[in-house]
Parts: C-alpha cells; structure tokens; sequence
C-alpha cells in the first residue's frame, strides 16, 4: 500500500479530513515592543530616558567588516551607513556577528530624524543611542552588563551614545528627571526580563504625558468650509477601531494629505492620544506624522 492509500484510510477513520498544522507566523517586527505603563513594576527594574527617534537594529559581521542598519520593521536605512566604522570600532576585538538595539537622531526634532534617515542620501549628524544587545542571550540585567562592558572597553566613538540606566529611582522621579531634560518619556524595564523578539512585550514599559500608536491609514476624508480642497481629517484602523483623527495638521498638511490621497492608503500614520478607551478607539487623536520608516 502506497502511502497515498493509507493517508486516505487515515482520513475515513476519521470521517473528516485532517487539517493541514497551523504555521505560526514569523513576527513583523524584529525588535522588542514595549507596552504602555499601567503602575505595575517588575520586582527589579530599571528606568532609562526615552528617546524620540527612529528604532534601529544593526548587525555587524565582524568578521567580513560590514554593518547593516534597518528599522524594527527590517527595512533599510542606508542614510545611517557611514555610522559603520563607529560600529565596528566600538566592537574592536570581538568577532562573528553582533546587534544592537538603537534609536537614531538627527536634527533637532523627531520630525527632522524621521525625515533625513528615512532617505537614501547620508545624514551627516545621526548619532545612535544604544541601549540593548538582542544577540546576547540572557536577561536585561546581564545584556546591559555586556553592553556597559563593550562600551567601557571601546573608549569614546564617534556618533554613538550609550542611553543611561537607573536602578535607584521610581519611574516618577524618572519622568520628571527625564522630560525636564528634553527627553521623550521613560522606558521601565525588568532586570531578569529576556530579549523578545517581534513581541510587545510587559517587560518594557513606556510612560509618555500622551501616548502614540501607528495605525494604517485607510481613507483621507475631504473637509468643508475652510478646509474644502484639503484633508478634513484621515481615517485610520487601530486594532479592530476606524478613528477619525481630525487635529494636528496645518493648511500644508492637509492639502499635502489630500492630494497624496492614493498613495497613503495603506501607509502608516503615527497618531498622538491621551488614552485608550475600553472599546479600543483613541481619546483626542491627534495627526503627528506619516512613518516613511515602517
């Protein structure tokens, strides 16, 4: 008997079919996600500054002397190549493969880092703030320490700064610290917590005076009144929620928006809100920007 005939008697012993296994998908993003901060801490924990930038993930072969620099998404950045020598010198001494877990600046704003490195062209004043090392596995608390040890054994190199870490401050005190400081926020994030990669994940938490979503855009709206010939507002899906996000753009922006109708259905928009609400839907949902990075 083949093997033809006895996956069919299988399947009349059953008197249905056997369905085919599920195949677990591959995360979209291949960095770790923080979730917002909801009050509860890990039992050990450590507050960072957040940065308002562009998540990088970069890989180095230490060995074949190269550097690659892509999004959270795996989309590459080659605005950012020249930083490879830094790279490469900040890991003198090491082989094989090595990544670092980053957030690009450049300029002085979000809007200027997510507008240069989004580009082909080189952006001649990024800098990364690095903050995790994915390809180590261990806890938070041991991939800082290798971090801090690489860091320490380099010296000073050129456009990368290593993001500062807190074990004797509640994330209160952070965020006042922090922000006062022009940071974004502050990351909390539990010591014996391991690398999750493509999750969003408890064991980092993000506190922010608002919060931002990314939400595919699925229709740009035409206003009225003063607003006829422009964006009246877009449409986006977050989660299984449409939002109406109707603020936070200028008389260049919506007409921008509008006359790109076309080619943004289906890209992504960063939305700023003050909270969820229970049904899933955004409180005060405000037009930041379109996220040519992910």
């Amino acid at each position: 008997m083949d093997a033809y005939s006895v996956f069919d008697l299988i399947c009349k012993h059953f008197d249905s079919p056997i369905s085919t296994p599920r195949i677990r998908k591959e995360p979209k993003s291949i960095a770790m996600l923080a979730r917002p901060f909801s009050g509860e801490l890990p039992v050990s924990y450590a507050c960072e500054p957040k940065i308002d930038g562009v998540r990088v993930i970069v890989t180095a072969d230490l060995d074949a002397k190269t550097v690659s620099f892509v999004t959270r998404n795996g989309n590459e950045l080659p605005s950012l190549a020249h930083l490879a020598s830094s790279v490469l010198a900040m890991f003198c001494g090491h082989a094989g493969i090595r990544m670092l877990d980053a957030e690009a600046v450049c300029g002085s704003s979000f809007f200027d880092s997510v507008g240069a490195i989004r580009k082909k062209a080189k952006a001649d004043d990024a800098s990364l703030w690095l903050f995790d090392i994915p390809d180590h596995v261990g806890t938070y608390a041991e991939r800082r320490a290798e971090l801090e040890s690489i860091w320490m054994a380099c010296g000073e190199v050129p456009s990368l700064r290593l993001i500062p870490s807190y074990r004797d401050m509640t994330p209160h005190a952070a965020f006042r610290l922090f922000t006062s400081a022009g940071f974004e926020g502050v990351m909390v994030k539990d010591r014996s917590a391991t690398y999750a990669k493509g999750r969003r994940s408890s064991a980092w938490l993000k506190m922010k005076d608002s919060d931002t979503a990314d939400c595919e855009i699925i229709d740009v709206v035409e206003g009225t009144g003063k607003c006829r010939g422009m964006a009246g507002a877009i449409i986006v899906r977050h989660g299984s929620r449409k939002v109406r996000v109707g603020t936070g753009m200028n008389d260049i922006t919506r007409k921008t928006l509008l006359d790109e109708r076309s080619q943004l259905i289906g890209k992504t928009a960063e939305v700023n809100f003050h909270m969820q609400t229970p049904d899933g839907s955004l409180r005060h949902p405000s037009f930041v920007c379109i996220r040519g990075d992910k």
